[in-house]
């Protein structure tokens, strides 16, 4: 498995994933420089911004191989398709678990404090995009085009909020149970216009809620995601 994982860092190439990363931290040095709100707030907007690049580097983590060609040497490996997608997934996991790690690390360094609830805020924050790595792994197996996998991903993590407030608005609240109002924690951080919002459109966004179906959600997309890598046609 370790080989596996290893091997889909190796497709993605780790200079690109380490240059990403070191955008964030330039990201915050600037955040620093220009604002004079708390940092460790600000840190939370970042949050967004790894789904999105999530989505770029590892949308065509299966799509790609489909188009080359390479999909096919799967058939000629002893090893279980249900542990190549895991590793593929896992490897999703590691890059978004350091670079979260790293950001915390350079928000205390920069804002020369250390709190401990800043950490388990900011690892709750990001559930969303565990769930991201998760739907643009499935994204990835169900299509065949690497650009529509990415696409519909980052455009799901940009407008989802969006797309739910239109529901919302001509009173169809059954999005409200769904993971679309969920893909950006930072709105629980205003507590006034989230009040505001669920007392005006008659719902009941809240953090709990949404941590539950991230979370189901995601175990469903995983699911069904590798059900069809295992029983994918190597000619599709």
């Amino acid at each position: 498995m370790i080989k596996l994982i290893n091997n889909e860092f190796n497709k993605i190439k780790k200079s690109k994933l380490l240059f990403s990363q070191l955008l964030f931290i330039i990201t915050l040095f600037i955040m620093k420089k220009l604002s004079d709100d708390n940092l460790l707030n600000l840190s939370y907007n970042l949050i967004p911004f790894i789904g999105i690049i999530v989505s770029i580097f590892y949308g065509g983590i299966i799509s790609s191989e489909i188009e080359n060609g390479t999909f096919r040497q799967y058939l000629t490996k002893p090893i279980k398709r249900w542990k190549i997608y895991l590793s593929k997934l896992i490897s999703i996991f590691i890059y978004i678990t350091i670079t979260i790690i790293l950001i915390i690390i350079f928000t205390f360094l920069l804002s020369k404090t250390f709190e401990l609830k800043h950490i388990i805020k900011y690892f709750v924050y990001s559930i969303p995009i565990y769930f991201i790595g998760v739907f643009t792994l499935y994204l990835s197996t169900k299509f065949k085009s690497v650009s529509l996998s990415v696409g519909i991903s980052i455009f799901t993590l940009s407008f989802s909020l969006i797309i739910s407030q239109i529901f919302f608005g001509i009173n169809i609240n059954i999005f409200e149970y769904t993971f679309l109002p969920y893909l950006d924690f930072s709105l629980f951080n205003d507590k006034i216009t989230l009040d505001n919002m669920n007392r005006e459109l008659g719902i009941n966004l809240n953090i709990y809620k949404g941590i539950v179906i991230d979370l189901f959600t995601m175990i469903i997309f995983y699911i069904l995601g590798n059900r069809k890598f295992i029983k994918k046609d190597i000619k599709s």
